[in-house]
């Protein structure tokens, strides 16, 4: 029998909650909690919902630290809580207080590593600390070793004084101070990285060494410590000046450098070639054959830009894929020694390059790529053509290029701009934008035609419940295919969603251009429509996708597709996807290794690694299977299902390869109607991409031998893979 000792509160703070007084509710709990441990584990659920309408409230009033209080008094009561210290975490997350909130994700992790949504967290906070590009440019030699013989060749002992700007890790300054110079100050913006930088330099031994946690371009003279003989800096993106490198150098030169000052790099180039590439032109254009599927043949269709010029991709993993059509161009080359050049520059609002066509063909994208000049005599490229290429930087693709024909010799004019420091390529023609979803999804053909070969099958099954007339359809995928294939063969209505405004007007152009009146259709838009939008009404087919671009379930998607077949569904309705598998391949991938962990042999044996490493993560998305570098060493693996219960299940799987594992490859199989084959999302050009859990350590196997994995699912079904260390 349970103490009745504190019950009474119980009841009375159920009252209270029901009137909606939830700060009196949760006293209420605290009370009857403390006058009675036994039984707090059976209330604990219910005193956590009403701690949530409370803190919601509490948000809304903006009184941040009440929302604290409340959280600190649950934890004293549920110290072991891990849905509470999720929580904390999460909302210390969102209030900036990152240190407090890792503390908080780690505790609930070392209590249960099973968690889920504590994992995806801890991950979130990690990648906002630390973006995962500073790995894969500690773990690049080539460029560490350029820039070490540089400063090597520049620095003049015990003279030159140094700013190194935009420090990261401080490698540079570590690298500075082997050649003795007066001394050093380091800067960056970001706290975190100051702090690792403070850190690496005292670890190995750096003196002189200032670290400065500001922006350069916010520094003073006083900041710096005094005027500077020398600069230091590696603040380029694939579109070389995209990180704002030309604004930080002439505030550098006007306030922090010597008049005789030197820069390394020295000079910087940047060159532009035209390519065919259909991989990279699906990303960013709708693709010709979809334009006739959906009758607009003639409009030229882009994705939304969210205000950036050009992309980022690893252009050399392409092979096969991708084909050189002009010779490579130069477009901008600056002497950073200059600063009255660095203002022109920036300033400048045209460049162009005659582009000369080497084959005959098509240009369908154009890629960037750049030289830094470190010296006269130490050059870094990141021409992907190139095998002593950089791997640090990407390469820039400016998506917007409208596909042209072209003939050897012929030569082909560029256009761009500089307003403000970034590069950007004049629009061919009259674009209409849509969201990235929407593209990928439509360029999805393989998807799109599997879509339409159910159609028949899904006529005549609902032709058994109505007449075509009188069905009425709702279709949540990023364009609704199937939905417009339904309203052309006589649907009654089309409820849709779509991402943008900019996509909603698109439907309705494809609409109208499909003859099919909008007084049938019903366009949600957003994130913010919940199921209250769909009232009582009941639908004879509906098809849901819950994926999101980078290749994760989108939660929220998911539990409207519950609630939609739940309760909208007509009796014996159509449901789409049938059926949703989770695929997986245990495999090794040095290439997902140094995007994630770093090396010191790679940094000259410096320790740098201990410092930065913590900063792991155990989960990546937005992997291109098309091109990723990786041997497989398990068979493929079904892990579960879109529906797979709460809980972990241990999943052995089979071994064809010894090696060193260290990642499970992840993606989905799906079934759009019964017994209709299975489409898998591993493919090139998928609406979607992969996701990888990281194994660290790695992990020996065996052929012949099974290797167990982790399946874990958490109640709103959140899920992680971990490959399973045997004790």
């Amino acid at each position: 029998m349970m103490n009745q000792q504190g019950l009474e509160d119980i009841e009375m703070a159920r009252q209270m909650t029901t009137n909606g007084c939830f700060s009196k509710a949760f006293d209420l709990y605290i009370m009857a909690f403390e006058k009675n441990v036994a039984i707090k584990s059976a209330y604990e659920s219910e005193f956590r919902l009403v701690m949530t309408q409370l803190n919601e409230v509490l948000i809304t009033a903006n009184k941040m630290e009440d929302v604290f209080i409340n959280y600190t008094r649950a934890l004293m009561t549920f110290p072991n809580s891990i849905i509470i210290l999720n929580d904390m975490g999460k909302f210390l997350f969102k209030c900036g207080f990152y240190e407090k909130a890792w503390e908080h994700f780690e505790e609930a992790l070392n209590i249960d590593y099973t968690f889920v949504n504590a994992e995806k967290n801890f991950n979130s906070l990690k990648n906002l600390l630390v973006e995962r590009w500073h790995f894969r440019m500690l773990n690049d030699k080539v460029r560490n070793e350029a820039y070490r013989a540089a400063i090597h060749e520049t620095v003049i002992p015990r003279v030159d004084t140094i700013l190194d700007l935009g420090t990261g890790t401080g490698l540079l300054t570590v690298y500075a101070s082997e050649c003795s110079p007066r001394i050093i100050t380091a800067c960056d913006g970001s706290k975190v990285m100051s702090d690792l930088a403070t850190s690496i330099t005292q670890e190995n031994g750096c003196e002189h060494c200032i670290i400065v946690n500001k922006l350069s371009t916010e520094m003073q003279l006083q900041d710096a410590g005094g005027k500077r003989t020398l600069l230091l800096t590696e603040v380029f993106d694939a579109g070389l000046f995209g990180e704002h490198v030309l604004q930080s150098l002439i505030h550098a030169w006007e306030n922090i450098l010597t008049d005789k000052a030197r820069v390394i790099p020295s000079k910087a180039e940047f060159f532009i070639i035209g390519a065919k590439c259909d991989f990279l032109h699906k990303r960013y254009q709708l693709c010709s054959s979809i334009k006739s599927t959906l009758n607009v043949q003639n409009m030229n269709v882009h994705v939304l830009t969210f205000d950036e010029t050009y992309d980022c991709e690893d252009v050399h993993f392409y092979g096969d894929d991708i084909k050189y059509i002009t010779e490579a161009k130069s477009l901008v080359c600056v002497d950073f020694n200059n600063c009255q050049e660095l203002k022109n520059l920036i300033e400048m609002d045209h460049c162009e390059a005659e582009m000369v066509v080497q084959e005959t063909g098509e240009i369908n994208t154009v890629i960037g790529f750049f030289n830094l000049y470190l010296t006269d005599n130490v050059t870094i490229t990141t021409d992907p053509r190139s095998d002593r290429r950089a791997n640090a930087w990407q390469q820039a693709i400016f998506y917007d290029k409208i596909p042209i024909q072209v003939v050897e010799n012929d030569i082909i004019p560029m256009y761009f701009s500089l307003n403000g420091g970034k590069l950007t390529m004049y629009k061919d023609d009259s674009i209409i934008r849509i969201s990235p979803e929407t593209i990928r999804f439509l360029n999805d053909i393989e998807y799109v035609n599997t879509i339409a070969r159910c159609i028949g099958t899904t006529c005549i099954y609902l032709g058994q419940m109505a007449e075509m007339s009188q069905i009425t359809v709702v279709d949540l995928c990023p364009f609704p295919v199937f939905g417009l294939y339904l309203l052309m063969r006589g649907a009654k209505s089309l409820t849709c969603c779509a991402k943008t405004d900019s996509d909603k007007e698109f439907f309705e152009i494809v609409f109208e251009c499909n003859n099919i009146p909008l007084s049938n259709i019903t366009i949600l838009i957003g994130d913010e429509w919940s199921q209250e939008g769909f009232k009582d009404e009941k639908f004879h087919a509906i098809f849901c996708n819950i994926f999101e671009v980078c290749g994760e379930i989108d939660l929220r998607l998911k539990a409207m597709a519950e609630h939609l077949k739940q309760h909208h569904l007509i009796q014996e309705g159509l449901f789409l996807p049938a059926s949703i598998k989770l695929m997986g391949q245990i495999v090794k991938s040095h290439w997902l290794d140094i995007n994630n962990k770093l090396y010191d042999e790679n940094v000259s044996n410096y320790k740098i690694s201990k410092h930065l490493n913590p900063y792991q993560v155990t989960q990546n998305f937005c992997i291109d299977f098309g091109h990723l570098e990786y041997t497989p060493l398990s068979e493929v693996c079904v892990f579960g299902t879109s529906d797979s219960t709460e809980g972990v299940e241990v999943i052995d799987v089979p071994i064809i390869k010894d090696g060193l594992a260290n990642a499970v490859l992840c993606w989905y199989s799906i079934e759009l109607v019964q017994d209709l084959k299975e489409i898998a999302t591993n493919r090139k050009n998928c609406f979607i991409d992969g996701i990888v859990f990281i194994t660290d350590p790695k992990i020996r196997v065996y052929r012949g031998q099974s290797a167990p994995v982790l399946r874990s699912v958490d109640s709103d079904g959140a899920f992680k893979l971990t490959m399973h260390l045997e004790e």
